[in-house]
């Protein structure tokens, strides 16, 4: 089995272990990662080559992909990747991808068990520069997690608020502002842990920075929520 973390710096473990040195090349990690991303864990040759390889004539496109495969069943097996036919399929328990456990957890609202998981952008630092297709689902990719990732941390913030775990709220708050500086949610776990911890002035200052940032990346004012919960916060009322 391989384990693979996405959020953040990509680490890879092939049976608990450090994997081939060429199961990291990173055509060869997109195409895992991608797999294991896709619909029923499929794809097509056809639909994978011009992903990947749509750059190289037909040919060597294709055996650029035969042997990415061959990298991939040295650590799965044979059962762990089925590419008879025209169809590549990952066994469902081949691959493990701690989005996927992020997901579990935020299914069931086990909001501190998912934080600790937010440890950075979805393939933080990997790119794959001669093929734009897989860079475009990349992008969709990284929007989606960078979602996920500011609601996990902003749950887990509320959570710790009504604990009375307020430091932590704070620091949830913040990662999440970290992650996206124009997030509604963010800020608003944000101020609220600070303002619980009584730093009315620094909730205040995180406010103004926010709305700061939001006018100059989208021309607009922090919507009716954040503005309501400041005026509170202004006249002492968190």
């Amino acid at each position: 089995m391989i384990t693979v973390r996405t959020l953040g710096p990509v680490e890879v473990t092939c049976e608990g272990a450090a994997p081939p040195p060429e199961l990291l090349w990173r055509k060869h990690l997109a195409l895992l990662v991608y797999l294991a991303r896709s619909p029923r864990r499929s794809r097509t040759r056809d639909h994978l080559v011009g992903l990947l390889w749509g750059d190289r004539p037909d040919a060597s496109a294709r055996h650029s992909l035969r042997e990415a495969i061959r990298v991939l069943r040295r650590c799965l097996g044979e059962t762990g990747l089925n590419a008879s036919g025209d169809e590549l399929r990952l066994a469902d328990a081949a691959v493990t991808l701690d989005v996927d456990q992020l997901e579990a957890h935020a299914a069931a609202e086990r909001w501190e068990a998912a934080e600790p998981l937010v440890a950075g952008e979805f393939l933080e630092g990997f790119t794959v520069a001669d093929a734009p297709a897989f860079e475009d689902w990349l992008a969709a990719e990284r929007l989606l997690w960078r979602g996920r990732a500011v609601e996990v941390l902003a749950r887990c913030s509320a959570d710790a608020a009504r604990a009375g775990k307020v430091a932590w709220a704070a620091e949830c708050g913040q990662r999440a502002l970290l992650i996206d500086p124009i997030s509604a949610a963010a800020v608003r776990a944000t101020i609220s842990a600070l303002a619980l911890a009584r730093e009315r002035a620094a909730a205040l200052e995180t406010f103004e920075a926010f709305a700061a940032r939001l006018q100059d990346a989208v021309g607009a004012v922090p919507d009716a929520p954040t503005q309501a919960l400041v005026g509170r916060v202004r006249a002492g009322r968190v």
